[in-house]
């Protein structure tokens, strides 16, 4: 019995250091990294930075940005981005000539409305809630059930 209270005591203790280092902050468009102004300025032409937070987690930071055509846009640590979401779909610019290409000969008149970028590729989703997986190259790998 005391070693279950004093288990349960360590991971509560855990717990709460960890949900301490989480922290998430609104900051002004100057203060996003560099490389994630000069991203937006050149893809979201005529857009602005209506909020901007930075996420702060033990060992991660993050940068998030709505834009005032709706767009939003999350950054790493160094401005590179990571996922890229609008109801409208997203400029060309944004996607990789591959995707774009499978997506406009295999989904006509489907709009790419969110792209995350992984280690192993990139998840796309369509207009339509269609989910797909393309590999690093751009290759279509699988649609996601």
């Amino acid at each position: 019995m005391k070693k279950q209270l004093t288990l349960l005591l360590t991971l509560i203790t855990v717990n709460i250091t960890l949900l301490s280092f989480a922290q998430e902050k609104k900051i002004n468009t100057a203060q996003l990294p560099s490389t994630a102004q000069n991203f937006i300025k050149q893809n979201f032409k005529g857009a602005t930075v209506t909020s901007a937070k930075l996420d702060k987690e033990m060992f991660d930071t993050d940068y998030d940005a709505t834009l005032s055509n709706g767009v939003r846009i999350n950054f790493d640590s160094k401005g590179n981005w990571d996922e890229i979401e609008s109801r409208n779909g997203l400029p060309s610019s944004v996607i990789p000539k591959a995707i774009s290409s499978y997506v406009a000969a295999n989904f006509k008149g489907q709009n790419i409305v969110q792209i995350d970028k992984k280690i192993a590729g990139y998840d796309i989703e369509l207009s339509n809630g269609t989910e797909l997986e393309f590999d690093t190259a751009g290759k279509f790998l699988r649609i996601d059930d």
